[in-house]
């Protein structure tokens, strides 16, 4: 993501004491406008190459130092969970947000006032997960992935959720981008094993890729796919009766 491109640009700064006025006067900018880039994290990618230029260095060279660098998911902390459970409307907008949709895009596909929105953004503010800011715009102050505990407060919220998400790749036909694959076969724990960290390998590549897609493309260029990953021994006689279903 741009947010660590940033980081990374802060070191860069910092190892060449180089100043934001100064960098603004390379860029023949004005200094609240750096410091603004650099606070909100986010430009075009115009704008990011020229930064770069600027210091002597090539996009390139920051992603391969991005891509040295271990990512971990944030976690958030119990009280913030517990507070997101509790206020469904204002999980589902941080959600909205962490997947980069705009406040506009949200205002239009929910055709909410936009006064709904900001008191939600200003809920998630007081949990400590976002800032209002002027414009009409609300920053998220946790970088994405997050990660969120399989048996926290949010743990029917995100039953719902992935079931939803299964339901409807189930129910659609599959593409060249999306397909919902299933199968059931008897093998030994060991085949199931080495199938899982196969798997496990696949989850690790999309990360990957995804990360620097998004650290090298435009945002208009990028597109949401989740992927559900299950591996698990199945008993049928748990699952399925044979009883008559009733009306």
């Amino acid at each position: 993501m741009q947010a660590e491109l940033f980081e990374l640009l802060k070191s860069v700064l910092k190892a060449r004491r180089m100043t934001y006025a100064t960098l603004a006067e390379l860029l023949a900018l004005s200094e609240p406008t750096i410091k603004r880039i650099f606070s909100e994290r986010d430009c075009k990618l115009s704008r990011m190459n020229e930064i770069c230029a600027a210091l002597g260095l090539t996009l390139d060279d920051l992603v391969a130092e991005s891509n040295r660098v271990e990512v971990r998911p944030t976690r958030l902390t119990d009280s913030q969970e517990a507070r997101l459970a509790e206020d469904r409307p204002a999980f589902n907008l941080f959600l909205l947000l962490l997947d980069g949709m705009t406040i506009e895009a949200i205002h239009e596909h929910y055709q909410l006032e936009k006064q709904r929105i900001f008191k939600l953004g200003m809920t998630l503010e007081k949990i400590g997960l976002a800032e209002v800011m002027p414009g009409n715009r609300i920053r998220l102050t946790v970088q994405s992935p997050v990660e969120f505990r399989r048996e926290g407060p949010l743990h029917q919220a995100l039953v719902t959720l992935n079931i939803a998400f299964l339901r409807s790749t189930y129910l659609a036909q599959d593409t060249e981008h999306s397909a919902y694959l299933t199968q059931t076969r008897r093998t030994t724990h060991q085949t199931a094993q080495h199938i899982l960290s196969r798997l496990r390998d696949v989850q690790i590549e999309l990360s990957s890729l995804a990360r620097r897609d998004q650290l090298t493309q435009p945002d208009d260029a990028l597109r949401s796919f989740k992927v559900g990953i299950a591996l698990s021994p199945i008993v049928f006689s748990e699952l399925l009766s044979l009883e008559e279903e009733g009306p």
